[in-house]
């Protein structure tokens, strides 16, 4: 594998860290404001919309990585950039006439955009967020909104601390990992000019497990946890309990012939199922309850996969076994 491959899989995994830490941070804080606003200030219009930006994060987060696994870094990104500003539009209109801080939550998303894509989308998503930032000032302005929060207004002062504080994290964070992009992307620039071939992938020895091991432990937590017959496993559960990330664990799935997660995961549910018709009573039990045994949700899902990993429906194989 060539210098560039290299560093690029590095940059993407340091995009994936980022990815992980800045949603679980914006949980967090999403989260503490709903309990400020649920439980201090009595605010329930904003403790519910903060409690609900913390679930769509999360939501967003495992239903990616659960359904949709080969969806693109950078396609989640754009989704999310676009999404953001439009949550922090009611933010502003809100809070209008007792603090204009709530702006602050449109600074890290051009940046946002600039790490994480590049400067053209960095450009150009600083035009759109600045674009909903006026929309939404004119709209408050012109129409000479009141404030619709009238009771505790002093103490909704000491949240733009935490607000402000907030956002400077949140660029602190942005900063600190294109930094370390911009340092894979100079070490390649000297790479080349010196003419350096890295006869190993970046810190492979020490860092980047090796992918038949990393699957040898897949299997192994797989089959004596048996997290296949969980609905909900998803692979970023997989990460956290293997210590390592997507890129790593995908890695070596698809070495072993697998096209994604989703698709290794329901193998073993297949073979389970298999199991289970071999040693159940069909005419006590009923299919529905074997495969959502095996961690199906649906049935449409279900023979789908068992088409796919059999060659044939699940009627089918049943009646070749009574055979």
């Amino acid at each position: 594998m060539d210098n560039v491959k290299l560093r690029e899989q590095e940059i993407l995994r340091l995009k994936e860290e980022l990815s992980i830490r800045y949603s679980y941070l914006m949980t967090i804080l999403l989260l503490l404001f709903a309990l400020i606003h649920l439980f201090i200030f009595k605010d329930s219009i904003m403790g519910y919309y903060s409690l609900g930006g913390a679930v769509c994060i999360f939501s967003f987060v495992y239903v990616l990585d659960t359904f949709f696994p080969s969806v693109t870094l950078k396609n989640r990104v754009q989704v999310y950039l676009i999404i953001a500003p439009l949550y922090v539009f009611f933010l502003t209109l809100y809070f209008w006439k007792i603090s204009i801080v709530n702006f602050c939550w449109f600074i890290p998303i051009p940046l946002g955009a600039y790490v994480y894509l590049d400067k053209k989308y960095g450009f150009i998503y600083s035009i759109y967020a600045i674009f909903i930032a006026m929309v939404s000032f004119f709209t408050a302005h012109f129409l000479s909104l009141e404030p619709i929060t009238i009771s505790y207004e002093e103490n909704y002062r000491y949240t733009d601390f935490l607000i402000f504080g907030s956002n400077i994290l949140i660029v602190y964070l942005f900063i600190y990992y294109k930094d370390k992009i911009r340092e894979q992307e100079l070490l390649f620039v000297i790479e080349k000019r010196e003419k350096i071939i890295l006869p190993v992938k970046l810190e492979e020895q020490d860092n980047m497990p090796d992918a038949e091991l990393l699957f040898e432990r897949i299997e192994n937590e797989m089959i004596t946890k048996s997290h296949f017959i969980n609905p909900k496993f998803s692979l970023s559960v997989l990460n956290t309990i293997l210590e390592t990330n997507n890129t790593y664990t995908s890695r070596a799935i698809r070495k072993k012939g697998y096209s994604n997660f989703n698709t290794y995961v329901n193998s073993h549910r297949i073979n389970y199922v298999k199991e289970l018709i071999e040693k159940s009573d069909l005419e006590k039990v009923t299919l529905m309850y074997i495969y959502t045994e095996a961690g199906f949700n649906n049935q449409s899902t279900f023979n789908k996969a068992f088409k796919q990993c059999m060659g044939m429906t699940p009627s089918e194989y049943i009646q070749r076994i009574k055979k």
